[in-house]
């Protein structure tokens, strides 16, 4: 997967983070990786899926299976 440039600052920020952009940028990828990463990491933790509507988190939630999976 080639990612930008600001996807890949976004994967090595440690801590909280807050983006402001476009739309369909690659938003979801880049948070899913993210998360996916955090949960190898860190096994014991508890990762929380939100969005406005559900079926944004779910959709999300699927695209972090699917990253974990692949």
């Amino acid at each position: 997967m080639i990612l930008d440039d600001w996807q890949k600052e976004v994967l090595a920020t440690k801590g909280n983070i807050c983006l402001r952009s476009g739309r369909q940028v690659g938003k979801s990828t880049i948070i899913s990786i993210k998360a996916a990463q955090f949960a190898i990491a860190h096994a014991n933790k508890t990762i929380l899926v939100i969005a406005s509507v559900e079926r944004q988190s779910l959709l999300l939630f699927e695209k972090i299976l699917s990253y974990l999976h692949d």
